[in-house]
């Protein structure tokens, strides 16, 4: 940030005088955050970076874990305090913020000068802690030490124009140089003065005449009023753009840029954000994809590993198959060569003709007992490749993922993104439920405490009952008020009840369930008996159906929401994307509930990953799962 930039900024931080300093983080090496809160204004974060910048920011930086001493330094001290001052201190890049607690009063020095620092100091002016401690031909930056500023330079929007006729003075300097430096202006601003004034900027300063020396001394005061006024009313905030490239950004407009593409913004502190952010977030991107590619590539060098010890095995497993079968197939031969050998070696190598193969005989053994061992051999190496090969494939899942990864500096830089909010829960999402294709809410029992609740609570007498003769059985009822429900709908209910019974835990495809009115159900047992938690008397006539099993687990269409349903097409249609799962399988409820997860999560677009993300949850998908190992019949749309 230039002078003029930072003169800006402390206008529009005059806001935050009586803001209480609620907490401070040190994100980054060089920089710090205030977390304040003003009774007023409400919460703000202001962040200093140490010879860069200082302005409020609405994005997030991750902290450290542990937080740094010198955080802890100004929590401890500055904690609860109030800010009473904001001022720039004699138009140089250095910020001092006065804080006053019931016991004491610090000031925090921010120089934002090349090779900067953030230094607390007391009513003395002596340090209490410096960001680093530095030493200079001029000061020291000790603890301990008085605080002395860097050389101060002349103020240009306090200078009169006798002030400014002497600084003309100086031989041999160009005009734009003399206010660059000696004035604090910068190369842009002092280019501006010299615009507006009509003055060459490569004129040297002592051929300045009078008038010329006027001209200038009258452009600063009208290019820096607003600053010169305090009226922050009058700054016109913007970001200068060329293409998608933010190329600068500026409290008022400069004739420099007349003809540049500006985005305008409602403060500077808000431009000067949204500009240094951009620029932080490149280098955060940059190293975040370097890390990410040590990561792929690290797992890739473990894969080549894997790969030639597989292959190592693989050998080693075919070559003892092979001897193992050459002793059956050449027994004979084999054995003559042994005595011929005549060898008293207990263990001896020999090539048969027309094989390239050596044998190791052991010749303590039976030939039998040699082929044994070869056998043995290559058990031993096929657990071995077996055992590579599950971890390939582990790591190839690893990279998969590694490389699926988005690098993006979202989490860390951008706004947190606002959670998907969904309407309040409907009561009966506490329990197992779904929607008939004629519109019939459907709901079902986990156990036996949540099955005495959906009959004693919600089930009227007009409502169907559906249960299976299984023992372990969900109590599922279809809240029809006495309407009419059609065979395609009451068949529906009848799959959902059977697959969430311990029928699919035994591994059939196929099961009976019966239905009466709420009014045939009872929890008065006959006379002398007892009846357990979760179960009931049914009494009168019944209606059976034969279910096939089947579950589909998906988003509904249009909402935002997972649901769980019968595996019927009509069911289906009602999905925009979902999982359709059948009886048995190998997987535990753990793995598949995984699986499930990311099937919906690598189906959504790059935008909506993170909204599937908080609808389908591990948690959520294994509730919807059934009794037992279930297995994945499809995936749809069609996994590529």
């Amino acid at each position: 940030m230039s002078s003029v930039d930072i003169a800006a900024i402390v206008i529009e931080l005059q806001e935050l005088l009586g803001a209480r300093v609620v907490k401070a983080y040190q994100p980054g090496k060089e920089e710090i955050r205030l977390k304040l809160h003003h009774k007023e204004k409400g919460g703000a974060d202001l962040i200093i970076e140490a010879g860069r910048r200082i302005h409020l920011t609405k994005y997030k930086r991750a902290s450290p874990r542990m937080p740094s001493n010198f955080a802890m330094f100004l929590r401890k001290h500055l904690g609860g305090g109030r800010i009473s001052q904001i001022r720039q201190l004699d138009f140089d890049r250095i910020v001092e913020i006065t804080i006053e607690r019931w016991d004491k009063k610090l000031s925090l020095i921010a120089e934002l000068l090349p090779r900067g620092n953030i230094v607390i100091i007391d009513e003395t002016e002596m340090i209490t802690l410096p960001l680093k401690r530095r030493s200079f031909s001029s000061r020291k930056i000790k603890v301990g030490e008085t605080y002395e500023r860097p050389p101060s330079r002349v103020n240009p929007l306090e200078m009169s124009e006798y002030d400014l006729t002497n600084l003309c003075k100086q031989e041999g300097k160009d005009v734009v140089r003399v206010l660059a430096s000696e004035l604090s202006l910068g190369g842009l601003y002092a280019e501006e003065v010299c615009e507006k004034a009509g003055i060459a900027k490569k004129k040297k300063v002592n051929e300045l005449a009078a008038s010329e020396i006027k001209a200038i001394h009258a452009a600063i005061l009208a290019i820096f009023e607003p600053i010169i006024t305090n009226d922050k009313s009058r700054l016109r905030a913007h970001i200068v753009t060329e293409g998608k490239e933010k190329v600068d950004v500026l409290p008022f407009e400069l004739s420099s840029y007349a003809n540049k593409e500006k985005v305008p913004f409602s403060s500077f502190n808000d431009a000067a954000d949204d500009f240094f952010i951009t620029q932080i977030a490149e280098d955060v991107e940059e190293k975040a994809k370097t890390e990410h590619e040590k990561e792929v590539g690290k797992y890739e060098r473990i894969l080549k590993e894997q790969l030639d010890a597989l292959h190592k095995f693989q050998l080693k497993e075919a070559e003892s198959i092979k001897k193992g079968k050459l002793i059956y197939a050449r027994y004979t031969d084999i054995e003559e060569r042994l005595l011929e050998m005549d060898e008293k070696k207990k263990v001896v190598s020999l090539t048969l003709p027309d094989t390239d193969v050596q044998l190791d005989i052991d010749t303590s053994v039976s030939l039998h007992k040699n082929a044994g061992a070869y056998y043995e051999k290559a058990k031993v190496f096929r657990k071995k490749r077996e055992g590579v090969e599950r971890a390939i494939a582990a790591t190839t899942e690893k990279i998969r993922t590694e490389k699926e990864k988005e690098v993006s500096v979202e989490d860390t830089l951008m706004p947190k993104r606002k959670e998907v909010r969904r309407a309040k829960e409907e009561w009966y999402e506490k329990f197992r439920w779904f929607e008939t294709s004629d519109g019939f809410l459907v709901v079902g029992g986990k156990d036996a405490t949540t099955n005495e609740i959906v009959v004693k609570k919600y089930m009227d007498a007009n409502d169907l009952f559906f249960h299976t003769q299984a023992e372990g059985a969900p109590v599922v009822i279809a809240k029809t008020s006495g309407k009419d429900v059609s065979a395609d709908c009451l068949s529906e209910i009848a799959q959902f009840a059977a697959s969430y019974s311990n029928l699919w835990k035994y591994g059939f495809y196929e099961g009976e369930c019966y239905c009466v009115t709420g009014e045939q159900v009872s929890k008065t047992p006959p006379s002398g008996e007892y009846i357990k938690k979760g179960s009931f008397v049914v009494r009168g006539r019944r209606k059976y159906f034969k279910a096939a099993l089947g579950l589909c687990i998906g988003i509904e269409k249009d909402k935002s929401r997972l649901v769980a349903c019968p595996s019927s097409e009509s069911q289906k249609k009602k999905l925009d994307i979902f999982v359709e799962l059948e009886p048995g399988g190998d997987l535990e409820k753990n793995e598949l509930s995984k699986e499930i997860v990311n099937f919906f999560v690598d189906s959504a677009k790059d935008e909506k990953k993170g909204e599937i993300k908080q609808i389908v949850t591990q948690e959520k998908v294994l509730s919807f799962l059934p009794p037992g190992k279930s297995r994945i019949k499809g995936f749809y749309p069609l996994r590529k």
